[in-house]
Protein backbone atom coordinates (compact mmCIF):
# COMPACT_ATOMS: atom_id res chain seq x y z
CA UNK A 1 0.00 0.00 0.00
CA UNK A 2 3.24 2.06 0.83
CA UNK A 3 4.03 2.27 -2.87
CA UNK A 4 2.21 5.08 -4.73
CA UNK A 5 2.50 3.73 -7.88
CA UNK A 6 0.55 0.49 -6.89
CA UNK A 7 -2.68 2.20 -5.79
CA UNK A 8 -4.27 4.78 -8.14
CA UNK A 9 -7.56 6.97 -5.94
CA UNK A 10 -9.95 9.44 -7.71
CA UNK A 11 -11.97 11.40 -5.34
CA UNK A 12 -14.86 14.43 -6.84
CA UNK A 13 -15.22 17.56 -4.48
CA UNK A 14 -17.29 20.26 -4.63
CA UNK A 15 -15.60 24.06 -3.99
CA UNK A 16 -17.34 26.96 -4.21
CA UNK A 17 -14.24 28.83 -5.38
CA UNK A 18 -11.35 27.63 -7.49
CA UNK A 19 -9.21 30.63 -8.45
CA UNK A 20 -7.36 28.66 -10.76
CA UNK A 21 -10.44 27.83 -13.09
CA UNK A 22 -12.41 31.01 -12.51
CA UNK A 23 -9.28 33.68 -12.80
CA UNK A 24 -6.61 32.13 -14.87
CA UNK A 25 -8.65 29.58 -16.75
CA UNK A 26 -6.85 26.06 -15.42
CA UNK A 27 -8.04 22.92 -15.87
CA UNK A 28 -5.78 20.83 -14.55
CA UNK A 29 -2.82 21.01 -12.50
CA UNK A 30 -0.82 20.34 -9.32
CA UNK A 31 -0.83 21.39 -5.80
CA UNK A 32 2.15 20.64 -3.30
CA UNK A 33 2.18 22.00 -0.39
CA UNK A 34 3.82 20.25 2.67
CA UNK A 35 1.85 18.72 5.85
CA UNK A 36 2.45 18.54 9.01
CA UNK A 37 -0.05 17.74 12.03
CA UNK A 38 -1.15 20.58 13.80
CA UNK A 39 1.10 22.23 16.86
CA UNK A 40 -2.08 23.55 18.64
CA UNK A 41 -5.78 21.71 17.22
CA UNK A 42 -5.09 17.90 18.05
CA UNK A 43 -7.23 17.20 15.13
CA UNK A 44 -6.28 19.14 12.49
CA UNK A 45 -3.26 19.35 10.32
CA UNK A 46 -2.06 22.59 8.56
CA UNK A 47 0.76 23.33 5.59
CA UNK A 48 4.14 23.67 7.31
CA UNK A 49 7.45 24.16 5.39
CA UNK A 50 9.76 20.79 5.17
CA UNK A 51 12.45 22.11 7.23
CA UNK A 52 10.05 23.13 9.94
CA UNK A 53 8.65 19.03 9.67
CA UNK A 54 6.08 19.51 6.76
CA UNK A 55 6.05 16.02 4.63
CA UNK A 56 5.73 16.51 0.95
CA UNK A 57 2.38 16.26 -0.33
CA UNK A 58 1.13 16.12 -3.97
CA UNK A 59 -2.49 16.16 -5.27
CA UNK A 60 -3.14 16.69 -8.59
CA UNK A 61 -6.54 18.51 -9.88
CA UNK A 62 -8.73 18.55 -12.75
CA UNK A 63 -11.90 19.93 -13.33
CA UNK A 64 -14.59 17.42 -13.91
CA UNK A 65 -16.67 17.56 -16.65
CA UNK A 66 -19.64 15.61 -17.16
CA UNK A 67 -20.21 16.77 -20.61
CA UNK A 68 -19.26 19.36 -22.96
CA UNK A 69 -21.73 22.00 -21.23
CA UNK A 70 -21.21 21.08 -17.12
CA UNK A 71 -17.88 22.88 -16.70
CA UNK A 72 -19.72 26.31 -17.90
CA UNK A 73 -22.66 25.65 -15.73
CA UNK A 74 -20.38 24.60 -12.81
CA UNK A 75 -19.31 28.40 -11.70
CA UNK A 76 -22.52 29.08 -10.85
CA UNK A 77 -23.21 26.74 -8.10
CA UNK A 78 -19.17 26.11 -7.38
CA UNK A 79 -16.75 23.55 -9.02
CA UNK A 80 -16.54 19.63 -9.03
CA UNK A 81 -12.66 18.51 -8.86
CA UNK A 82 -11.42 15.49 -9.91
CA UNK A 83 -8.28 15.05 -7.30
CA UNK A 84 -5.59 12.31 -7.70
CA UNK A 85 -3.73 12.05 -4.27
CA UNK A 86 0.01 11.32 -5.24
CA UNK A 87 0.57 11.17 -1.47
CA UNK A 88 -1.64 9.96 1.04
CA UNK A 89 -1.22 12.57 4.33
CA UNK A 90 -3.75 13.26 6.56
CA UNK A 91 -6.60 15.28 5.57
CA UNK A 92 -4.59 16.08 2.68
CA UNK A 93 -7.15 16.72 -0.05
CA UNK A 94 -9.75 18.90 2.56
CA UNK A 95 -6.23 21.48 3.31
CA UNK A 96 -5.11 21.44 0.04
CA UNK A 97 -8.33 22.63 -1.51
CA UNK A 98 -9.01 25.39 1.44
CA UNK A 99 -5.41 26.50 0.54
CA UNK A 100 -5.95 26.84 -3.08
CA UNK A 101 -9.62 27.98 -2.61
CA UNK A 102 -12.61 27.98 -0.94
CA UNK A 103 -12.17 24.27 0.74
CA UNK A 104 -14.59 21.92 0.31
CA UNK A 105 -18.54 22.21 0.96
CA UNK A 106 -19.53 21.25 4.34
CA UNK A 107 -15.82 20.69 5.56
CA UNK A 108 -16.00 22.83 8.85
CA UNK A 109 -12.78 21.96 10.03
CA UNK A 110 -10.65 23.65 7.13
CA UNK A 111 -13.60 24.57 4.58
CA UNK A 112 -15.55 28.55 4.49
CA UNK A 113 -18.71 26.99 3.58
CA UNK A 114 -19.47 24.27 6.19
CA UNK A 115 -23.02 22.98 5.81
CA UNK A 116 -25.09 23.74 8.88
CA UNK A 117 -25.51 20.87 11.07
CA UNK A 118 -28.81 19.36 12.45
CA UNK A 119 -29.78 15.90 13.66
CA UNK A 120 -32.64 15.80 11.10
CA UNK A 121 -30.76 17.02 8.03
CA UNK A 122 -26.69 15.95 8.76
CA UNK A 123 -23.99 18.14 7.30
CA UNK A 124 -22.40 16.54 4.15
CA UNK A 125 -18.72 17.18 3.13
CA UNK A 126 -19.00 16.95 -0.19
CA UNK A 127 -15.62 15.09 -1.56
CA UNK A 128 -16.79 11.69 -2.66
CA UNK A 129 -14.15 8.24 -3.23
CA UNK A 130 -15.21 8.09 -7.12
CA UNK A 131 -12.53 5.17 -7.81
CA UNK A 132 -10.07 2.78 -6.36
CA UNK A 133 -7.18 0.91 -8.64
CA UNK A 134 -5.07 -1.57 -7.45
CA UNK A 135 -3.34 -4.96 -8.31
CA UNK A 136 -4.83 -7.90 -6.96
CA UNK A 137 -2.10 -9.48 -4.66
CA UNK A 138 -2.20 -12.86 -5.97
CA UNK A 139 -3.03 -12.80 -9.68
CA UNK A 140 -1.32 -9.54 -10.00
CA UNK A 141 -4.67 -8.44 -12.35
CA UNK A 142 -5.57 -4.75 -12.39
CA UNK A 143 -8.26 -4.82 -10.40
CA UNK A 144 -10.67 -1.09 -10.30
CA UNK A 145 -13.70 -0.15 -8.02
CA UNK A 146 -15.64 2.89 -8.74
CA UNK A 147 -18.78 3.98 -6.77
Amino acid sequence: WRERDAVKKMYLAHVMCWPPYENQKLEEGTIELPLAASRTERIKWEVRELDDGGKPSTTKWKIYKEDADSAEESTKEGVVLELHPITGRTHQLRIHCAEVGSGIVGDSLYGDSPVPWDAGNPAVLRLHAQMLSLRHPRSGEQMTFKA
